[in-house]
């Protein structure tokens, strides 16, 4: 008999009668953190802020270079345009030759990546039995083939402005008698 009990046999037996979800709620909100961590609101409102920011760019927009001088009609005057990057007219047009050259090894090459891509996304189309998860997959794919052949035209319209040596629209790109396809 144990004159100074030590009350070690009584909570053995409390916490064998407690509750599961009793027992490990201490555990659970180390794991899972505070209820409201696990909302996210810090996340959500980052990004907020994120997406306001970008929202911003896209409202300011790129600022244009003003060293690239053009006349009224919109065609490039290539002595002003060269004063004003400090170069000699002969060096600009070198480097807008090569300018031309590079964009229309990039109209292609997305071109070509657009194509494939396509191929593949039509292959992958026709060939998958067909549920809900997989047409939504197939349609989840075609912004990226969208978005090499946008590309492509971006690249395309560029040389056409290098190649003609005037600013353009895209509009005005399209609408051209002259060669469409970039050299």
């Amino acid at each position: 008999m144990d004159l100074f009990p030590s009350g070690k046999d009584e909570q053995s037996i409390d916490r064998n009668r407690l509750s599961f979800m009793r027992r490990n709620w201490r555990r659970a909100k180390f794991i899972a953190g505070s209820p409201v961590a696990n909302v996210g609101f810090q996340e959500i409102s980052e990004g907020r802020r994120f997406i306001g920011g970008l929202w911003g760019l896209l409202r300011r927009g790129i600022p244009t270079d003003t060293r690239l001088k053009s006349d009224e009609d919109g065609s490039i005057d290539l002595l002003a345009t060269a004063f004003s990057y400090g170069m000699s007219v002969e060096a600009l047009v070198e480097r807008l030759r090569f300018r031309q050259g590079q964009t229309a090894w990039a109209a292609y090459a997305m071109f070509g990546l657009g194509s494939v891509f396509l191929v593949l996304w039509l292959y992958g189309a026709l060939h998958i039995g067909m549920s809900s998860a997989r047409l939504f997959s197939a349609l989840e794919f075609l912004p990226f083939c969208t978005l090499f052949f946008l590309l492509a035209f971006k690249s395309a319209w560029l040389n056409w402005q290098l190649r003609t040596r005037r600013l353009g629209s895209p509009v005005a790109y399209l609408k051209t008698t002259e060669p469409f396809l970039p050299r």
